[in-house]
């Protein structure tokens, strides 16, 4: 048995959430929402993807942030990511660069911690 590929992956947002968490994953991450099955489009919450990733959100009442776990997004463009989401008034930390990756961590409107990644030899600009 071998796995193949990563199909989603699930996040928790807090009831009430699902415009906070489009304004973060689509108009921040640059995320699309895709349509859900016919039988659970009527739970808050929604899937999202882009390129091969697929993100869920679901409420989870009462709510609990994912701090330790988390996504870590491939980016073309780290420094403008972050300027992006600083200036939408989050706050985005410097990581420790490992394994030939520049690091940010970011969390979501929720509290889930996002990081984000970045080969070294595609950054063009000065961190």
């Amino acid at each position: 048995m071998t796995i193949l590929s990563l199909q989603h992956f699930n996040l928790p947002i807090a009831p009430g959430g699902d415009k906070l968490a489009r304004e973060f994953y689509v108009d921040l991450l640059g995320f699309e929402e895709v349509e859900r099955p016919e039988s659970i489009r009527h739970r808050p919450g929604g899937w999202f993807s882009v390129g091969s990733i697929n993100l869920h959100l679901s409420v989870q009442d009462p709510f609990v942030a994912n701090k330790v776990g988390h996504p870590a997004f491939v980016v073309d463009d780290i420094i403008k990511l972050a300027q992006r989401l600083r200036d939408a008034d989050y706050e985005v930390s410097d990581d420790a660069t490992f394994i030939g990756y520049i690091r940010k961590t970011t969390h979501d409107p929720f509290g889930n911690r996002i990081e984000l990644m970045q080969p070294e030899d595609m950054v063009q600009h000065k961190l």
